[in-house]
């Protein structure tokens, strides 16, 4: 009776052992697994080449996950409403470069820290710095303006009556604008300052100061995320984005890629 009594319990603790480990295994696992990370690709922020990912948010990303200690696997989609279905469907737990819409707050969070204004000003021909001033729409009746079907620009853009030579590929207005089709054309400032750049054009453009928008964008976090301790998460990228911040960390891989800012002030 006595060893009966001696055995069983040694199989209780065994099994509760086991049982301990299950739970500590699945649990270290679960905490383990890589973030899922999903955004469009647009150079400089985020594209492909030669098969690796660079970008200005790729490399800010990986800075932020090294110091968080997290493993991300990042995947570029072209389709902007494929990536927000994803992230309803909680098949991502987060979003780069995403603008902040009342509509969007059903199943994004977006944390309070953002690195980046995405401004649109009209670009122009170099030697004609000097001839147009935008301070208003109205400034540009009469001048005949590059625009891409779709694009939304502002509502007020599209309503002001304005002499426009509408296109659907916004990756030619560039040259169209050199080859004189036009005179004006609003474009993404940083993209097109970086790809006129590598395309040897940076010396033939110019834009115009006032910008035609400026919004605010975000690394966004979504709700159907079943990632560990989301709220931690988010206020540690929060408390992280302010320290590459602070210690130049971000302005250092901007430059990188759009080099020094006052070598990119065409302004005219």
């Amino acid at each position: 009776m006595i060893k009966t009594r001696l055995r069983k319990p040694g199989l209780r603790c065994l099994w509760l052992s086991c049982l301990f480990m299950g739970v500590v295994t699945l649990f270290s696992t679960t905490q383990a697994r890589d973030l899922i990370l999903l955004a469009t690709p647009q150079a400089p922020f985020k594209y492909e080449e030669d098969g690796e990912l660079k970008g200005i948010d790729v490399e800010i990303i990986t800075e932020v996950m090294k110091r968080l200690d997290l493993g991300f696997r990042l995947r570029l989609i072209k389709s902007d409403a494929r990536i927000q279905e994803e992230a309803r469907l909680g098949k991502a737990d987060m979003l780069l470069l995403f603008s902040k819409k009342q509509s969007r707050l059903d199943y994004l969070i977006y944390p309070e820290k953002s690195y980046i204004d995405l401004t649109w000003n009209f670009f122009l021909r170099r030697e004609d710095a000097g001839k147009y001033r935008f301070n208003q729409l109205s400034d540009l009746k009469g001048v005949t303006i590059g625009a891409t079907k779709d694009v939304a620009y502002t509502p007020e853009f599209w309503q002001a009556g304005l002499l426009l030579d509408i296109t659907t590929n916004n990756d030619q207005q560039i040259t169209k604008l050199l080859a004189g089709r036009f005179d004006l054309v609003p474009l993404n400032t940083i993209s097109t300052l970086y790809e006129e750049k590598r395309n040897g054009n940076l010396g033939k453009i110019s834009y115009l100061p006032h910008p035609l928008k400026s919004t605010r964008y975000y690394n966004v976090f979504t709700k159907a995320s079943d990632f560990p301790d989301q709220e931690n998460l988010i206020r540690r990228y929060d408390e992280i984005i302010g320290e590459l911040q602070q210690d130049g960390t971000i302005q250092k891989i901007m430059n990188k890629y759009l080099g020094d800012p006052e070598d990119m002030d065409i302004t005219g």
